[in-house]
């Protein structure tokens, strides 16, 4: 429960947006011009501070948001705007704005917006503190539990920190990244990391459950609910009860189960398949995904009222290859788990492994080295070893299918990778040169600056 002081002159527009608030378990002050709104800052405290762009006939809202500024200087502005234009946010952004909603905006948009004002002061909070606190909650050096989270690289830093900050909070979470880089274990440590530690942590993966399955298997289902439904049976969420619930590649929740999963989230009560009375719960949902599921709103593949609901807490994973200078200690981790303590990595082994392009993440690393442990004499891990792997994967002109599985990828996925894999190798080798390294791929200027633009990687220029 936070308190908001809503700005707005419009009566109607006023007393909606205020109940869709209060609905939401806010405190909500209202008022009607800048200058009820001077008063009320000065005489209380709020977290946020929601208020219209134009009224009464001017851009009164950024004389809000000056005043904000000054009386309540650790409130984050909420901009309401039926006008908006890029001018208008820059505009409001320079002057202390938190974000800006473009009118009418839905009450699942609002609401997720104050959420995510709310946990940016929790983020925006004594830095020290918060890094004590993370340094507290243990990271295990295995990968199975919280290894993955291993190194001291600055964005890994970073992650951890705001995975603490979010376990401090009883905000949704989505986390997002490649295959292979700990979104559950990134989820765990939210969970290690809060009050609800204690609890239960309930791990669904979206795409393993059949469409139809979908609503028993979250919400449970009373006896004779359907053919083979002999018993009552408590779904995952009610099983969750004091936890958190995990729910993994959520892009493959089929839509229908997404409108059931956000009347979860709005209300907090559950029905079973079959049931007549709905029954109070207590969770909190962290979610993840490795497709832009900002597309997939765009597309109709994804309710964006649901989106906004998760997207509280963004939280994305790096990329191995993007940390390069953790993956001597994450290989010491690994190696030190499956070896029971007893294997050993060379240093001449360790800088080889910085050079390999790990397009599985740490799944293709921790695959790598279980192989190699399994073929090495005494745990002892040495470059030889490692480049005879290697040479060997990259001798086989075919795609290994296991590879593919090991790394969670599909065809167009991995295709995709080696492209991107390819086209920084010539880049690289030709210094940026894009005519050069045309000619090294075999392909054309035009065709090369096509692929740049598709894959994401930039023009350098020549």
């Amino acid at each position: 429960m936070a308190d908001l002081l809503l700005v707005e002159d419009e009566a109607n527009a006023r007393r909606i947006l205020a109940l869709g608030l209060e609905m939401q378990g806010h405190r909500v002050t209202t008022c009607a011009s800048p200058e009820e709104a001077e008063a009320c800052m000065k005489s209380a405290t709020f977290d946020v501070v929601l208020t219209d762009l134009r009224m009464e006939g001017r851009d009164a809202g950024l004389e809000v948001i000056r005043m904000s500024r000054s009386l309540q200087p650790d409130a984050r502005v909420l901009l309401l705007t039926a006008y908006a234009s890029a001018e208008t946010a820059v505009l409001a952004m320079k002057q202390g704005a938190f974000d800006y909603l473009t009118k009418p905006v839905s009450g699942e948009a609002l609401a997720a917006a104050v959420e995510r004002a709310l946990f940016d002061a929790l983020d925006d909070r004594d830095d020290d503190t918060a890094l004590v606190a993370t340094q507290a909650v243990p990271v295990a050096d295995g990968v199975g539990d919280d290894g993955i989270l291993i190194g001291e690289s600055e964005v890994m830093q970073r992650v951890r920190q705001r995975l603490q900050r979010a376990g401090q909070s009883q905000f949704t979470v989505l986390v997002s990244g490649e295959s292979g880089t700990g979104k559950e274990l990134a989820a765990r440590y939210v969970h290690a990391c809060s009050t609800r530690s204690t609890g239960p942590f309930t791990p669904v993966h979206c795409g393993a459950i059949p469409e139809g399955l979908f609503e028993s298997e979250l919400f449970g289902y009373r006896k004779g609910a359907f053919t083979g439904a002999e018993a009552d049976r408590v779904g995952l969420i009610e099983a969750t009860n004091g936890g958190t619930l995990f729910l993994d590649e959520i892009g493959d929740m089929p839509l229908s189960a997404q409108v059931k999963l956000l009347r979860v989230l709005q209300e907090r009560r559950i029905r079973r398949v079959g049931d007549d009375r709905e029954r109070d719960i207590d969770i909190r949902v962290i979610a993840a995904t490795n497709r832009d599921l900002e597309e997939d709103v765009r597309q109709g593949h994804f309710r964006e009222d649901l989106f906004f609901r998760l997207n509280v807490v963004p939280v994305h994973m790096p990329a191995l290859r993007q940390r390069r200078e953790d993956i001597p200690a994450l290989a010491r981790a690994i190696v030190r788990r499956w070896s029971e303590g007893r294997g050993r990595l060379s240093d001449s082994c360790l800088k080889r492994l910085m050079t390999l392009p790990f397009m599985g993440n740490v799944r293709e690393l921790e695959n790598l080295l279980q192989r190699m442990l399994a073929l090495s004499d005494d745990y002892e891990l040495d470059v030889s070893l490692l480049d005879e792997m290697c040479s060997g994967r990259q001798d086989n002109p075919q795609i290994s299918l296991q590879t593919m599985h090991d790394a969670d990828l599909n065809l167009d996925t991995w295709l995709e990778i080696n492209e991107r894999q390819l086209i920084d190798q010539a880049l690289l080798k030709t210094g940026g040169n894009i005519t050069r390294a045309a000619e090294e791929l075999g392909i054309s200027f035009r065709s090369l600056r096509y692929r740049l633009k598709k894959t994401g990687q930039g023009e350098n220029q020549e």
